[in-house]
C-alpha cells in the first residue's frame, strides 16, 4: 500500500523501445502480466495496461482513456503530432465519429466485394510465380505484395507518392512510439509526407476513382470541408501497408512452424479466417497505442490520476492465458472473434476488412497447390510500434502432399443451429426475368451433398460480414448435385442482392451454408395442396412442386406477378410437366385472370395444406381472408422473407449486466437507443452495422443479427452483437455493459 492506503502499482524498468525490447518482447509481456493489470514504467513515466479484461475496459471507455491529445507515448510525439489531432486516430467523438465514417466507406465489406476478384486473382498469381522460385523473401516478395500493388493504387497518390507510402507510414509508427532515433527520423520524414499531400495530393493528381480522390469529391458535393482532406489522406497513408503487411508475415511464419496445421487448412479450407485471426492474434501488429485520462479512473484495481498517460499494450493482451487458454498456441480452430489485434471499440481497425480479404486470398490460393511452407531464420523489423518481420526467408513446396480424402458434406443441421460453411462454386449464372437472375452452386471440393427437402433454404455469405438467406429453389430429387438459389435484385439493397447480380459470376467461390428448413412440406398422402407464390416467393414454391409432381400429388400453384416479364422459371415450368399445375396471375392482365384469394383456396377442406411465399401485404391479406373462410391455422403455411426493418420486430429483454439495469427493448428503439435513454452510454459511430464500433459482448440469449461487419463465423458464435441495428431472437439477451 501506499502512504493513501492505495494499492502500489508495480514497477517495470525496462525500457519498452529499445532494441533489446523489440527482437525479443514475449518475455517481457509475460513479466508484466505476472506483475498485474496495471504497471507503471519509471523510464516513460508512463502506465502501462497489460491483461485483455482491462485492455478491452479501457478501449470501451473512449471518454475517460482519451485519443484527442494523441497516442503517443512520449510528449513530444504527441506535440508533433498536433497538427494531426482530428484524423481518426488522434480524435475522439463527435469529431472522430465523423472522419471515419467518411475513411470507412470504401473500406467496409460491401464495398469491398468490387475488388474481391482482383485481389484473388492477384493472390493467385503471386503464389504461382513463388512456387517456380527456389526461394524467396517472405516479407518482401510475398507479404508486401498485396499491399504495394494493389491497395496503393486503391489510394490513389501519383506514382511518386505511391513509392513513398511505406516509408511514410513505417516513420509514423516510429513517432507513435517515442522520439529514441527512430522517432526523431520518423519526423523529418513525416515532414516530407505533410508537404507532400499539401502540394501534390490535389484532385489534378489524384488518380480519378480512388479512395483519396473521392475525398475532394466529397468536397464538391458539400460533405465535407476541404481542410480535412488532409487529415483524411494520412489516415488512408499510414494504417493501410504496414499493419497488413506485419500480420501476413506473421501468418507464414506460424504455418510454417506448424506443418500440422497447414495440413488440417489444406483439408479444410474453412480453418481460413481463423489461421488469419491467429495470426493477427499471435502477431499484433501494433504493440501499443497510448490514452490520456481525462479524470481519475480505477482500472484493475489500480487508481490512475488525471493526465496520466497510459499504454493500452494490445500485443500482451492477446497473449493473456486468462482470456487464450495456451496462449502461445497456433490454433487455426480457435474461437475466433476475440483477440484485439485489430483494437477494439471506436478505434477499431478501419482497414480490417481488407486486411483479411488479403491474406484470406493469399490462403486460398495456396490450400490446393502448395504442400510445404518452409522458412529460414527471420529477423526483426525495427519499430517503435509495429511488430513485424524485416525480412523471413522462405520456400513453397509444389504439389498437393497425401491428404485425407475431402469429407462429404453433413447432413442438413436442424433448424434454428448453427450452420457449417463450405465453399461452393458458381456453375451456371442465368437471367430467368426482370431483376431475377439464378445461380447453380456445386461444391469447389466435389463432394456429394445431402438431398435437400422441398422449402429448404441456406445461408450465403454475400461478403465477409454479409450473410443472406435463399430458398433452394431445384429439384430437391437432383441436389445431390448442386443447389440453386433465385435472387431478385432490389433497389433499396444495402449489399446483399445488388452484389449478386453485379459481382458473383460463373466460376466464383461463395460461401454457403448447409440447408436448413423452417418452411417444411407436409408429405404425407392423399392430401391436397395449394401454392401460392408473389414474386420472388416462387423460389421455395419451385421445389415444392417438384417434390409434389414426383409424389403423383394433386396440387395447385397460384404465381401472382406484376407483369408477364417478372415471372421467373415458365419456359422450365412447362418443360418439367408442372404447366397443369400452374395458375398465371399479372397484375396488369385482363381482370379474369388476376389472383382472387377466395377463389384459389375456396372453402375449407380437412385434406388441403395451403403454402403461401411472397411479399408481406399478399401473406397478410392470404391470411386474413383464410381465417375468414375458416380455414384453419394448422393448415395455412407461411414462409416470410428475413427484414431488416422493424415491421415484424417485437419487444424484448435487455439486461445490462455491468450497469445493472433490465430494460424493454420495444419495437420501435434499437438495444442502443434503450440504453442511452436509460443513462448508459455505449460507444457507436455508424448506427447502421457497418462500422464495428458498437460490438458488445453477449453473454446469454441468441442475437438477430443484422450488422454488416461481423463474419459468418462470428455471428455464428452469438458471442458479440452490433447494438445500434441488432436485436434478439430469444426474450431475454444479456449484454456485457
Amino acid at each position: 500500500m501506499d502512504g493513501f492506503g492505495q494499492p502500489r502499482i508495480p514497477c517495470y524498468a525496462q525500457d519498452f523501445y529499445s532494441d533489446a525490447f523489440i527482437v525479443d518482447p514475449l518475455p517481457h509481456y509475460a513479466a508484466m502480466r505476472a506483475l498485474g493489470p496495471v504497471v507503471f514504467l519509471p523510464a516513460l513515466g508512463n502506465y502501462a495496461i497489460t491483461r485483455y479484461e482491462e485492455v478491452k475496459q479501457a478501449l470501451r471507455h473512449f471518454e475517460v482513456f482519451s485519443s484527442a491529445q494523441g497516442v503517443a507515448a512520449d510528449q513530444v510525439g504527441c506535440d508533433f503530432l498536433r497538427g494531426v489531432h482530428g484524423n481518426t486516430l488522434n480524435s475522439d467523438p463527435p469529431q472522430h465519429d465523423v472522419m471515419r465514417a467518411v475513411v470507412a466507406a470504401p473500406l467496409l465489406p460491401g464495398a469491398l466485394e468490387s475488388i474481391r476478384g482482383r485481389i484473388e486473382a492477384e493472390a493467385d498469381a503471386l503464389i504461382g510465380r513463388l512456387l517456380s522460385r527456389d526461394s524467396f523473401d517472405g516479407m518482401a516478395d510475398l507479404a508486401r505484395h498485396l499491399p504495394l500493388t494493389i491497395v496503393t493504387e486503391l489510394v490513389g497518390l501519383a506514382e511518386d507518392g505511391r513509392e513513398n507510402m511505406l516509408h511514410w507510414a513505417g516513420a509514423a509508427f516510429d513517432i507513435l512510439g517515442v522520439q529514441n532515433e527512430r522517432g526523431r527520423c520518423g519526423m523529418q520524414t513525416m515532414m516530407e509526407m505533410r508537404r507532400y499531400i499539401a502540394t501534390e495530393a490535389v484532385p489534378e493528381r489524384l488518380k480519378p476513382g480512388s479512395w483519396t480522390g473521392r475525398l475532394y469529391e466529397l468536397v464538391d458535393r458539400g460533405q465535407i470541408p476541404r481542410d480535412m482532406v488532409p487529415l483524411l489522406v494520412r489516415d488512408y497513408i499510414s494504417p493501410s501497408l504496414d499493419t497488413t503487411i506485419s500480420a501476413t508475415g506473421e501468418l507464414f511464419y506460424q504455418l510454417a512452424r506448424n506443418p500440422a496445421q497447414w495440413d488440417r487448412i489444406r483439408r479444410d479450407p474453412m480453418l481460413i479466417p481463423g489461421a488469419v485471426n491467429e495470426a493477427v492474434r499471435l502477431g499484433s501488429p501494433v504493440r501499443s497505442f497510448s490514452r490520456t485520462l481525462t479524470r481519475p479512473f480505477e482500472i484493475g484495481g489500480a487508481m490512475l490520476p488525471e493526465g496520466a498517460r497510459v499504454m493500452v499494450l494490445y500485443a500482451s493482451a492477446n497473449r493473456d492465458k486468462r482470456r487464450f487458454p495456451d496462449p502461445d498456441r497456433f490454433d487455426p480452430s480457435r474461437p475466433g472473434g476475440h483477440h484485439i489485434g485489430f483494437g477494439h471499440g471506436i478505434h477499431q481497425c478501419v482497414g480490417m476488412h481488407l486486411a483479411r480479404l488479403e491474406m484470406e486470398s493469399l490462403l486460398r490460393a495456396m490450400v490446393g497447390r502448395v504442400s510445404a511452407i518452409e522458412i529460414g531464420e527471420p529477423t526483426m523489423a525495427m519499430n517503435n510500434t509495429i511488430h513485424a518481420f524485416a525480412t523471413l526467408p522462405m520456400r513453397l513446396q509444389p504439389g498437393p502432399a497425401a491428404l485425407e480424402p475431402a469429407p462429404v458434406l453433413p447432413v442438413p443441421v436442424r433448424a434454428g443451429a448453427s450452420p457449417t460453411w463450405y465453399d461452393f462454386r458458381v456453375a451456371e449464372r442465368q437471367v430467368q426475368a426482370e431483376g431475377i437472375v439464378s445461380f447453380d452452386l456445386v461444391p469447389a471440393d466435389g463432394a456429394k451433398l445431402p438431398l435437400f427437402k422441398a422449402g429448404a433454404h441456406v445461408d450465403i455469405e454475400v461478403s465477409p460480414g454479409l450473410v443472406r438467406q435463399y430458398s433452394l429453389c431445384n429439384d430437391p430429387a437432383t441436389s445431390a448435385a448442386g443447389y440453386r438459389i433465385a435472387v431478385l435484385r432490389e433497389e433499396t439493397s444495402r449489399g446483399g442482392s445488388k452484389t449478386l447480380h453485379d459481382v458473383l459470376r460463373e466460376g466464383m467461390l461463395i460461401r454457403v451454408s448447409t440447408p436448413r428448413n423452417t418452411f417444411p412440406l407436409d408429405e404425407i398422402a392423399g392430401r391436397r395442396v395449394v401454392l401460392v407464390a408473389g414474386g420472388i416467393g416462387i423460389t421455395p414454391m419451385l421445389s415444392m412442386a417438384y417434390r409434389l409432381k414426383a409424389l403423383g400429388a394433386d396440387f395447385t400453384l397460384h404465381y401472382c406477378v406484376r407483369t408477364a416479364g417478372k415471372a421467373a422459371f415458365l419456359p422450365e415450368m412447362e418443360r418439367a410437366g408442372l404447366g397443369p399445375h400452374l395458375r398465371l396471375h399479372f397484375g396488369d392482365g385482363a381482370s379474369q385472370q388476376r389472383f382472387s384469394i377466395a377463389t384459389a383456396l375456396g372453402a375449407p377442406e380437412s385434406h388441403t395444406d395451403i403454402y403461401c411465399c411472397g411479399p408481406a401485404r399478399l401473406m397478410d391479406a392470404l391470411s386474413s381472408e383464410a381465417t375468414a373462410l375458416g380455414w384453419p391455422d394448422a393448415q395455412l403455411h407461411l414462409e416470410r422473407f428475413a427484414t431488416t426493418t422493424r415491421e415484424n420486430d417485437v419487444p424484448f429483454t435487455l439486461v445490462a449486466r455491468r450497469s445493472g439495469v433490465t430494460l424493454t427493448v420495444d419495437a420501435e428503439r434499437t438495444i442502443l437507443e434503450t440504453l442511452e435513454a436509460a443513462g448508459i452510454q455505449a460507444p457507436s459511430s455508424c448506427c447502421a452495422g457497418v462500422c464495428a464500433t458498437c460490438l458488445t459482448d453477449v453473454l446469454c440469449g441468441v442475437p438477430d443479427h443484422r450488422d454488416m461487419v461481423l463474419t459468418s463465423d462470428e455471428k455464428a458464435a452469438n458471442q458479440r452483437i452490433a447494438i445500434c441495428c441488432s436485436r434478439s431472437r430469444s426474450r431475454t439477451l444479456v449484454l456485457d455493459i
